[in-house]
């Protein structure tokens, strides 16, 4: 009986962590900032989010599609940008995204790595969100 309960509880676990990975055909907008001095990801405000100017790269979404999503931890941060998702039904996720490696992760829930084809159109929009920092 206690197998049968810790393979359901097992069951319900992995259910629910594959169900954290974003479908990324459900995206209708994304759009990156770079977050102000001392301010991350999982401590800015959405309020504070629309004070910042929005960087729109279209292409991002054909690369974050084909992104594998893992719930393992990266360490390598260098710089972080704000990825803002917002989806068809109008919910928004933030993911905190690397300036290094290419890899994105979503607070409390996953990562998403760029394939090996993909780093270097990623690097680019990196590149380009830098630009835009710069310029501010």
């Amino acid at each position: 009986m206690n197998n049968i309960i810790f393979l359901l509880l097992f069951s319900f676990y992995v259910t629910k962590n594959e169900d954290q990975c974003v479908n990324w055909n459900d995206v209708h907008n994304l759009s990156f900032y770079n977050l102000p001095r001392n301010v991350t990801t999982e401590r800015i405000k959405w309020e504070d989010i629309e004070k910042l100017k929005p960087i729109k790269i279209n292409s991002a979404i054909q690369i974050l599609s084909h992104s594998e999503c893992k719930g393992q931890r990266a360490t390598i941060w260098k710089d972080e940008y704000l990825l803002v998702v917002e989806f068809n039904n109008k919910k928004r996720r933030k993911f905190k995204v690397s300036g290094y490696g290419g890899f994105l992760y979503e607070p409390g829930r996953k990562f998403y790595f760029v394939q090996e084809k993909d780093k270097t159109e990623w690097q680019s929009i990196i590149q380009t969100i830098r630009t835009q920092n710069n310029q501010n």
